[in-house]
């Protein structure tokens, strides 16, 4: 399996409407949200209860497909797919990072990280190798034996961001992956999604912190199941810092076409 085209953008939505029935009555989650990411972005993705990022992910993750509008993903068009096919894409294109790990009990730390290799279809030599690789990559060398009950929360997450990335997916989706961590382990988990990112990674992440938020190197915000505010803290092409100093939250910090960081 080749790896993502970094000549075209990992995300593409056009005007992605999503509507659910609600008895006689229609939700309007998304409405005509246009969104565009590029390989090696790190986008954070923020908005209150019922705001629709939920949602968002969920489309952008192939878990659910759009009422209306446009979505490629890694240059696949996916409104064209079948159910079967739109797991094919989750599998191959996709990288999942979730609060609460969704790592099997009683399997060690390597098997879980192979586990997609092995739904992948993987030879078991090169799937192990690969597994080690990971895990090693994340800081988790020498506990690849070790069940999760044995791990911290830090490293199981550590080890569900190996999993998420031994099939070298074109997009590393996390789902309030702090949500379950103190609050060394949030730094430490955030400061290796951050490493992830400078070696040119392309990572969308779903949460309400801001002191998560702050890692990233874009911050769009999401109300009434629109896009309000879509600014970038980082240019692209530079790595995003563990911390930005003085950064708040509240004020609007955009990259115009010189470079530039002005804030607004």
């Amino acid at each position: 399996m080749t790896g993502p085209d970094r000549r075209r953008p990992v995300i593409a939505l056009w005007n992605v409407a999503k509507d659910y029935a609600a008895g006689e009555n229609v939700v309007h989650a998304l409405r005509r949200v246009s969104l565009v990411v590029e390989p090696g972005d790190f986008v954070a993705i923020m908005g209150a209860s019922g705001s629709g990022k939920s949602t968002l992910m969920n489309v952008i993750g192939c878990l659910d497909v759009p009422t209306s509008g446009y979505y490629w993903l890694d240059g696949v068009d996916v409104r064209t797919l079948d159910e079967a096919a739109l797991a094919v894409v989750r599998s191959r294109k996709i990288g999942f990072v979730f609060q609460a790990f969704n790592l099997i009990p009683r399997t060690t730390a390597l098997a879980n990280v192979e586990l997609p290799l092995v739904y992948a279809g993987v030879h078991r030599a090169e799937r192990r190798d690969r597994a080690m690789a990971a895990l090693a990559a994340v800081g988790l060398a020498g506990r690849e034996l070790h069940l999760p009950s044995a791990l911290s929360g830090g490293q199981q997450q550590r080890v569900a961001i190996a999993r998420a990335l031994v099939t070298n997916p074109a997009l590393l989706l996390a789902d309030e992956p702090t949500g379950n961590l103190d609050s060394s382990s949030q730094a430490d988990v955030m400061a290796l999604f951050s490493q992830v990112s400078q070696l040119g990674r392309t990572i969308v992440l779903i949460t309400h912190e801001h002191d998560v938020a702050q890692y990233a190197k874009r911050i769009v915000r999401v109300r009434d199941g629109e896009i309000v505010e879509d600014v970038r803290v980082v240019p692209v092409g530079q790595p995003p810092p563990r911390h930005l100093p003085g950064y708040d939250p509240t004020v609007a910090v955009r990259v115009p076409p010189t470079g530039a960081v002005t804030a607004t």
